[in-house]
């Protein structure tokens, strides 16, 4: 049995890939280019107000 010309197996697989590719698509659009968030965006430990935690866990003043 063959579907657009292709075996089941193929087919299923060819689906997935644009499926996929989509699901990437989409992702980059809303969080890439409308929400301006860049791609290696790196956070950080802040309080609500945007200032620096107080206790940085693992850190030692010699």
């Amino acid at each position: 049995m063959t579907v657009i010309g292709m075996p089941v197996s193929m087919f299923i697989v060819f689906v997935a890939t644009l499926v996929a590719g989509s699901l990437g698509a989409i992702h980059y659009v809303v969080v890439h280019v409308l929400l301006g968030r860049p791609v290696n965006d790196v956070t950080t430990d802040q309080t609500i107000d945007g200032s620096e935690a107080v206790a940085d866990r693992g850190r030692t003043d010699g």
